[in-house]
């Protein structure tokens, strides 16, 4: 089947599948569609089953690594339960591997999926919490209360800076101006060039077939500009369930984060805001922030008690949102050493192949590796060896689990987050 083919089948069963407008299809497979990236199956000359990859990194500006992350899946009813969907995922993650992605990614739509995939290795990676506000919420009024705790000059200057900052919106055919388009590419890749951690990285033209996608699917992207007429935040949102949903939230500045909010909500006076954020936002900074209205810059300023509470009582509530698949185990534990030098652990993990096992040590910021014939490992010591899903659970693990887990493996989490996905 040529490309062309193929391309205009898949996007058959997209549409029979999961009955998304013809616009949206076409603004996925015009823009995502890779005929070395799919896994399909066919049956009487037609695609019964099927899904796509769309490349993506992780990381920062300094270190990055790539995932495939997988959409589409579907299988026409009549050929469900054959095992045919078992088989795409082999293959796709055997192409992903020899394309040098270091794991696969998805988002299940329910539990059901979740634990099938769970079946095929894929273990819970990516973990979100919802913020929510009522409808009577007052962000300008929030922000006034942060002030009161601050010095009176200080308070008098950041009041008059929340003054001078004005909103905007862009909805539907509203595209914007280049100038607005061009400083919300500008603050995202600021803010995800200097992140930590295994999160997502948008390139450019990812943004730019986001707003596209908003103004198909009917939702509204928010932003701030400062004086100078810089992008401060911008507030990726839609309107569901009988409330607002703010998917993705990018601030410069506190200011701006509570001049975006309100501005959602006053453009949603009746409604009550979900914020969906990824768990390690919830961090100790992040809440003394949200809490007490100021960034330390040393978390250790935190009071630990009051604040470390509130930070596992958000993570008890965060819920699955993606799931993994790890293909290149050294790459992702290397990708972990080089953004934390105080590691140290060794680890016996099963290769591939029956036939091999991998000796991994990290220390120093460095990782090693030996591969060991399996006849070679002593009896004694193939008790602790571990499967890659094993460490998968241990590096996606949720962060709650840290510690206890931590100080039995020595091994922290990855800490992943995914945002701004085809979902």
């Amino acid at each position: 089947m040529n490309p062309t083919e193929l391309k205009s089948r898949l996007a058959k069963l997209w549409k029979d599948t999961f009955h998304d407008t013809d616009e949206y299809i076409s603004l996925v497979f015009n823009n995502y569609f890779d005929p070395e990236l799919v896994a399909y199956e066919e049956s009487g000359g037609d695609v019964v089953a099927g899904l796509i990859g769309v490349p993506y990194e992780f990381g920062n500006a300094e270190l990055r690594v790539r995932g495939l992350y997988l959409c589409g899946l579907a299988t026409r009813p009549q050929f469900r339960s054959r095992g045919i969907m078992t088989r795409l995922l082999a293959r796709i993650n055997e192409v992903a591997r020899e394309k040098g992605f270091v794991f696969t990614f998805l988002i299940p739509a329910d539990e059901g999926l979740r634990k099938y995939y769970r079946d095929r290795d894929y273990v819970n990676a990516f973990y979100r919490v919802v913020d929510n506000y009522t409808s009577l919420h007052d962000f300008d009024r929030e922000y006034e209360s942060v002030l009161l705790e601050q010095k009176e000059k200080v308070a008098d200057l950041k009041r008059r800076y929340y003054a001078s900052l004005k909103t905007g919106f862009l909805r539907g055919t509203n595209k914007g101006s280049d100038g607005v388009l061009d400083g919300i590419k500008t603050l995202i890749r600021s803010i995800e060039n200097t992140q930590r951690d295994l999160q997502i990285i948008h390139s450019d033209r990812d943004i730019e077939l986001l707003i596209a996608e908003n103004g198909l699917s009917g939702g509204v992207i928010h932003y701030v500009l400062n004086p100078q007429d810089e992008v401060t935040a911008v507030a990726f949102t839609s309107v569901s369930d009988g409330e607002v949903k703010v998917h993705k939230l990018f601030t410069a500045d506190l200011a701006s984060r509570f001049k975006v909010l309100g501005s959602v909500k006053t453009t949603n006076r009746e409604l009550s805001i979900a914020h969906y954020v990824p768990s390690i936002e919830m961090d100790r900074k992040a809440l003394w922030s949200r809490t007490y209205g100021s960034v330390m810059t040393d978390a250790r300023q935190v009071p630990s008690i009051s604040v470390t509470e509130r930070v596992y009582s958000l993570a008890a509530h965060s819920r699955v949102y993606g799931m993994a698949r790890i293909l290149d185990l050294p790459e992702v534990l290397k990708f972990q050493a080089d953004t934390r030098h105080d590691l140290k652990y060794s680890i016996l993990v099963k290769a591939p192949d029956v036939y091999t096992y991998e000796q991994i040590d990290v220390r120093d910021g460095k990782l090693k590796l030996n591969r060991l014939p399996a006849d070679s490992i002593p009896a004694d010591k193939t008790a602790h060896v571990m499967t890659r899903r094993d460490i998968g659970e241990i590096l996606f693990r949720r962060r709650d689990t840290d510690n206890m887990i931590t100080e039995a493996f020595g091994i922290p989490s990855i800490n992943g987050a995914i945002s701004l996905m085809l979902d």
